[in-house]
């Protein structure tokens, strides 16, 4: 449900990231792009459960050590990181470009 926009969103951008060192000033504001998706959607979804975002940070507070909850804040926070969200980039951009490639050999065959 919630996989769509971001998926989308990353195969939209994804053309734009290379594996160079240098940053492009363009991947900034794509990741801001990104990060404000991400906020909208968990908004959205907290307002679907009825949960007010106060009390779903204190829930994952309180839980603090578990593993469920060291999988939800970690995924929250590679969020921010962008040196993650370039590598996700860039991994997607190879693998649509295989994908590509393996089409344009399979119908030159």
């Amino acid at each position: 449900m919630y996989t769509h926009p971001l998926m989308s969103f990353i195969d939209h951008h994804c053309a734009v990231f290379d594996d160079e060192d240098e940053n492009k000033l363009e991947y900034t504001s794509i990741h801001a792009e990104f990060k404000r998706l991400v906020e909208t959607l968990l908004s959205e979804f907290l307002v679907e459960v009825g949960v007010p975002p106060a009390r779903f940070v204190q829930v994952v507070a309180d839980s603090a050590g578990g593993e469920l909850n060291d999988f939800v804040l970690g995924s929250i926070l590679t969020v921010d990181d962008f040196v993650q969200f370039k590598a996700m980039m860039v991994r997607r951009n190879v693998q649509l470009t295989e994908e590509v490639l393996e089409l344009h050999r399979a119908r030159a065959d």
